[in-house]
């Protein structure tokens, strides 16, 4: 039994299904490559950026679906509400959590997308009317691209769910015939029932529209026995004799061929009616003379779909019954002077064979199973081999990684299995560890093709993905002893921070503090079981032990663990890649300045500016040293803007690009420049019984461990200094850039940097050689006056520093590349500075490794960039609101 026997219910509405798409592509999830505008929106064929819902929750819904009528035992139908109360009555999901989940098995696998943590509710239980159930997972079956011709992408194409009800909470009080006679079909209520329903029309072409992400759902629910599959119809299978046209599905109860209709047609327009294609009825095609004319299908009729699903009934007398027992049923169109046109068809031989499950996730030890159903004129079909074969034809993306099925001993199955007495073989297949063939995807794809009989079909001669076996092997993985943030989690955590851009308002993955500071909720959805809709990550394409590992962390949140060479080697990546985070922000500030005008506040910025580029020099020098090659210029190298700081440092720190102003320089430069003392007095005013300990992940923080580092491994033998042909010496501006040789010099820029920025004592602004430090500098431009000593130690009492803020471009804030106006003069300038900055930072590349030489022709970009901005920020951002244009700081 299942939804297409009687009673049965018919309902129709709408559905919601809100995906990340910044994950549909592949090559996304090469984090070291990833740039900034896969997080945005596309914008036509050209930048296809994030594709078409970036910011997409994966929540999948029902949406204003009612009951629209219901089929009786005795095959009556009613669609009154006045003769059965569950007419009418709405069909929506969860009411007391959170929406299901829509889910692909992997980027290179979407066509087998799952609901994960569905609830299906019908009516209301607490009034007396309806029932409460749990969505057995499962996969879309029969998807097909030529649903809507008139439409594209997504919006063309339908497919159907089909599974099984957990009842959870059932009602009857109102004495609805309908669930009665569901309920006598059981016990006292059904424990399970069975459901599909088609979808269709989906809007993924209009954000600003009201429906973007909705799409037209018509489905039915009946019963579900044992012994059969909960994901297809193991009955009569109708293939479509037309190319446009989809696979139907029949079986024959009580003198009643009930055929399912509902994913076959072609619609007219988006959410339509169905094409004419002349008058259609089903039949029994006889070996031999005129096929047995059953009754019409009445598929043009006014709301025939969303009355019936797509579902029609013909009655059959005792002898077409018989008939029908060794005889394909079709769906014909008769011809007056011709034999008539043979719509859909059951095979000649009437056998068939589909997988019940056929989407795996599997890790290395696993062994998952898998039971296959064999009918014949729908039937089980008893002591039949089924052909098996390695086939992973069905995966594929446009980008990325093509070498799926490989390793082929990773992935183990049996090349035949044979059908028990009710037509079923159980099919097992086994994993083990495939390596790490996608580099940058975790684990391999595999698949399974399958026919009936002893030779199993050629490779790629299946095309309907739900007709074959899917599987994704996870890579194995070791979990250390001691995880930490650095080395094991923030890989992790930044792919699904890049990937879910709609994660970062709660809580920001690529952020060691944001992650801390959601330590309870994490904790809470790491350890929820796979079905839950809440479950982390919710695109459950994460290894158990991966997952085991993070919940390790989450009990003990160590940040980094400098105990080796390769540690050392990452941290002072890290430590680059701060030094230039700083830039873009000041940068913009001092580009905002008109020129002539605020002359004193930008040489403080210009300063700064300049110190920071020798701090990135200085750490580059200690990783050429030790034996390390500096990466700059790499996709991942520019942060986004607004975000925190690399390594997640300065907790609660957004850093943003915007013009100059007081309140910008007071809020976001002198808190990334605020001396540890500061952080400390501060805290102590706000809790009167606070320690005055250390802050721990402050940038001064950051890099005493660094230095401790350096010394513990020195001392240990463990890195030795040298290659000083590969540093660069020279410098010309305010500090010195050292040549490292050895701890002492190491040791020497560590503290170089440490006193120019952050790292300075509140009752020592300066750095020893007369020069303020940068937090003293930007404080001096908010407090209007300089820094001076007095008698009571320092006081900003000096000469005034004069501000105007007339004297700034009303630049817009947080400029990115999608923002202006296509061909607009603030676009073709905004490309020019990109182009300009992404050579820069090549020529830094190359300046630090290997190529000292090279830094002249690197500070030629950066005068050639100087002259663009100060042209960018003159003009008009395009976005009507008063503002000009700003650098984006995207390569």
């Amino acid at each position: 039994m299942s939804y297409l026997q009687v009673p049965r219910l018919n309902f129709a509405g709408q559905f919601q299904a809100d995906p990340p798409t910044a994950n549909n592509d592949p090559q996304h999830f090469d984090t070291a490559n990833f740039k900034t505008n896969y997080a945005i929106m596309e914008n036509g064929e050209a930048n296809p950026n994030g594709w078409w819902n970036p910011v997409g929750t994966g929540a999948w819904n029902f949406y204003q679906c009612v009951v629209t009528s219901v089929t009786y035992k005795d095959g009556s139908v009613c669609d009154d509400p006045a003769i059965d109360p569950i007419v009418g009555t709405p069909v929506q999901g969860a009411d007391a959590r959170v929406a299901g989940k829509i889910v692909d098995l992997d980027p290179d696998q979407q066509m087998v997308s799952q609901l994960w943590g569905f609830q299906v509710n019908l009516g209301d239980v607490s009034s007396g009317l309806g029932f409460k159930s749990d969505f057995k997972t499962a996969p879309f079956g029969d998807i097909s691209f030529s649903r809507c011709p008139s439409a594209g992408g997504d919006t063309r194409a339908s497919a159907f769910y089909q599974s099984a009800l957990d009842i959870s909470a059932w009602a009857n009080t109102t004495n609805s015939r309908y669930l009665s006679e569901l309920a006598a079909d059981g016990d006292t209520e059904p424990k399970q029932l069975s459901i599909k329903f088609v979808v269709d029309a989906f809007n993924m072409k209009s954000p600003d529209a009201a429906n973007f992400t909705f799409g037209r759902i018509a489905g039915s629910i009946g019963t579900q026995h044992d012994n059969e599959p909960y994901r297809f119809i193991a009955g009569r299978t109708l293939n479509a004799m037309v190319p446009q046209l989809t696979t139907a599905y029949a079986v024959i109860q009580n003198n009643s061929l009930i055929i399912d209709l509902g994913n076959s047609f072609q619609t007219t327009t988006i959410a339509g009616p169905f094409f004419d294609i002349g008058k259609l009825y089903g039949a029994i095609l006889v070996t031999s003379g005129n096929p047995v004319i059953l009754g019409e299908i009445k598929y043009l009729d006014a709301d025939w779909y969303s009355n019936t699903a797509g579902i029609v009934t013909l009655h059959l007398t005792d002898e077409q019954v018989t008939l029908a027992e060794s005889n394909p049923i079709g769906i014909i169109q008769p011809q007056e002077a011709a034999p008539a046109s043979v719509i859909f068809s059951e095979s000649a031989s009437g056998t068939y064979v589909r997988a019940d499950d056929f989407v795996f996730r599997m890790s290395p030890g696993d062994e998952a199973k898998s039971v296959l159903y064999a009918t014949s004129f729908g039937k089980p079909y008893a002591g039949q081999p089924i052909a098996l074969a390695a086939d992973a034809s069905a995966m594929g993306a446009p980008s990325g990684p093509q070498n799926f099925g490989t390793p082929a001993a990773a992935f183990t199955f049996p090349a035949s299995i044979t059908t028990d007495a009710n037509g079923k073989a159980e099919l097992t297949m086994k994993a083990t560890d495939p390596g790490n063939p996608r580099v940058y995807i975790d684990g391999q794809l595999y698949g399974i093709s399958y026919a009936l009989g002893t030779v199993a079909p050629a490779y790629g001669s299946i095309q309907n993905p739900s007709q074959m076996i899917s599987a994704l092997v996870f890579s194995d993985y070791a979990i250390p002893e001691q995880p930490n943030w650095v080395e094991h989690i923030q890989p992790i955590f930044q792919q699904y921070a890049d990937l879910y851009p709609v994660m970062k308002p709660i809580v920001d993955l690529s952020n060691f503090s944001s992650v801390v500071g959601k330590l309870y909720i994490l904790k809470n959805v790491f350890s929820m079981e796979m079905t839950n809709p809440n479950y982390m990550p919710v695109t459950r394409d994460l290894s158990e032990a991966k997952r085991a590992m993070i919940r390790k962390w989450l009990d003990n949140p160590v940040y980094m663990n400098l105990d080796s060479k390769e540690d050392l080697v990452q941290a002072l990546q890290s430590a680059i890649e701060l030094e230039h985070a700083t830039i873009p922000p000041y940068l913009c500030a001092l580009y905002s300045i008109k020129q002539g005008a605020n002359h004193e506040v930008a040489g403080l910025i210009r300063s700064v500016v300049l110190e920071e580029m020798l701090h990135m020099a200085l750490v580059s020098n200690i990783l050429i040293s030790i034996g390390g090659s500096p990466s700059i210029g790499h996709p991942k190298f520019m942060p986004a803007y607004p975000g925190s700081l690399p390594g997640g440092l300065r907790p609660g720190l957004i850093v943003s690009l915007k013009k100059c102003s007081i309140d910008h320089i007071r809020d976001c430069f002198m808190s990334i420049e605020e001396p540890d003392e500061i952080i400390i007095q501060k805290r102590q005013l706000l809790r009167n019984n606070a320690l005055a300990t250390h802050e721990k992940y402050t940038i001064a923080w950051f890099y005493k461990e660094v230095l401790k580092a350096l010394e513990n491994l020195s001392a240990a033998g463990n890195i030795t200094f040298g290659n000083e042909d590969k540093q660069v010496t020279q410098w010309s501006g305010t500090g010195k850039l050292y040549t490292i040789l050895s701890i002492d010099d190491a040791r020497k820029a560590i503290h170089e940097i440490m006193d120019q920025g952050e790292g300075t004592s509140a009752t020592s602004p300066d750095d020893n050689d007369g020069e303020l430090s940068h937090y003293y500098k930007y404080a001096e431009i908010v407090e209007g006056r300089h820094l001076i000593k007095t008698d009571g130690g320092y006081g900003y009492v000096g000469t005034p520093i004069a501000y105007d803020q007339n004297g700034v471009w009303p630049m817009t804030d947080n400029p990115y590349t999608g923002l202006y106006p296509d061909g607009s003069r603030a676009q073709i300038l905004n490309n020019q500075f990109s182009d300009i900055y992404r050579a820069l930072l090549k020529g830094l590349h190359r300046t630090f490794n290997g190529e000292p030489q090279y830094l002249r022709d690197a500070v030629g970009a950066m005068f050639s960039l100087e002259v663009i901005a100060l042209q960018l920020v003159q003009v008009p951002s395009g976005l009507n609101d008063g503002t000009t244009a700003g650098p984006s700081f995207q390569i």
